[in-house]
């Protein structure tokens, strides 16, 4: 008798999240996943990076006395910082969408 009440309680759970998916899509609410942040923003990083390597001697002696690197290491940690404090984990991005 328990495993069919376990079995009626977990065919309820699942009834019960689908309607309210279903309830919550027909008002206009959703969820929206982004994955992949964190991979594009190193790619972003890596690409601002290797830009520099078709410069000359002076100009990257310039701008490492400017810390141009620390720079863009701080603004991608501010990035991946600001981001983690609004949901990301994961490499996803889950945002609730109000049409």
């Amino acid at each position: 008798m328990p495993i069919f009440i376990a079995a009626l309680i977990g065919a309820l759970v699942q009834a019960a999240g689908s309607l309210v998916g279903r309830v919550l899509i027909s008002l206009g609410i959703s969820y929206v996943v982004f994955s992949g942040v964190d991979t594009s923003i190193g790619w972003a990083r890596d690409f601002a990076v290797s830009s520099f390597q078709g410069l000359d001697g002076n100009t990257l002696r310039v701008l490492g006395l400017m810390k141009v690197g620390v720079c863009i290491s701080m603004l991608s940690s501010a990035v991946v910082a600001r981001l983690t404090l609004k949901g990301l984990t994961g490499g996803l991005l889950k945002r609730l969408a109000v049409k």
